[in-house]
């Protein structure tokens, strides 16, 4: 198996998930360890997490720790999915269904603005106003629909954003050589304004989940900010709680 014809990650994750839906592989039957699906699809490790981690994420299969992988549903999910547990997972998240950037221009924090951003006013951002399509740039409407804010200061990100194959978080470590120590995540709901539905070609008013991250660098800094905005039915968002020993 090869990465031409797009992620390897994902070629695994689909092949076991074909063969989850035709029932070679039943529901209740645990997944072969990740040394023996590295060894069966030529991969390393690392990619085969990333393809569990998409399974996780289709609803088809629960990891235990120090059970496996368990088979759980037969069938994808419909809805756009997001599952993590670690800052790598939710980059690698994001890589999988980048911003469709619509606009892109420079905003001057008021007060309501440096309020939600945990900034001062006055302060300067590029803002990006995007969409999300869950993974498949066929899709005509879209799953989601993002607000991202990155200090001005870090505008070498403007050149890249037209063409994101990674995150904006992902992007700026690489341009910058800097680090994302934190992420601090809020989930809240909203009614979707006139503005975002249109986009989303959903009424105005919609109930929609609204998902807050600020990205922390390892000085304690704020490099970026994100609000993202899904219609209820449209996404669903898992987590995976282990007991501390």
């Amino acid at each position: 198996m090869t990465a031409g014809s797009g992620s390897l990650f994902k070629q695994i994750a689909q092949s076991i998930g074909d063969a989850i839906e035709t029932g070679a592989i039943a529901v209740g039957e645990m997944l072969p360890t990740e040394k023996a699906l590295a060894l069966r699809y030529g991969a390393s490790r690392h990619t085969i997490r990333e393809a569990l981690s998409e399974l996780r994420a289709l609803g088809l299969v629960e990891s235990k720790q120090g059970k496996g992988t368990i088979v759980v549903k037969a069938r994808r999910q419909s809805t756009y999915a997001q599952s993590y547990s670690s800052i790598e997972e939710l980059t690698r998240v994001a890589s999988g269904t980048p911003i469709h950037p619509i606009q892109v221009d420079d905003v001057i924090a008021d007060n309501a603005l440096a309020n939600d951003l945990h900034c001062g006013v006055g302060q300067s951002f590029i803002r990006i106003l995007g969409l999300r399509y869950g993974g498949d740039d066929t899709a005509s409407v879209p799953v989601g629909y993002v607000e991202v804010y990155v200090d001005v200061s870090l505008g070498r990100i403007r050149a890249h954003l037209q063409d994101l194959k990674i995150s904006i978080a992902e992007t700026l470590e690489q341009l910058y050589d800097l680090r994302i120590f934190r992420i601090e995540q809020e989930i809240t709901t909203a009614e979707l304004p006139a503005r975002i539905a249109a986009q989303m070609q959903v009424a105005t008013g919609t109930p929609a989940m609204l998902i807050r991250r600020r990205y922390v660098a390892e000085n304690g800094r704020i490099v970026e900010t994100a609000f993202s905005y899904y219609a209820i039915g449209q996404f669903e968002y898992r987590n995976v709680l282990l007991r501390n020993k």
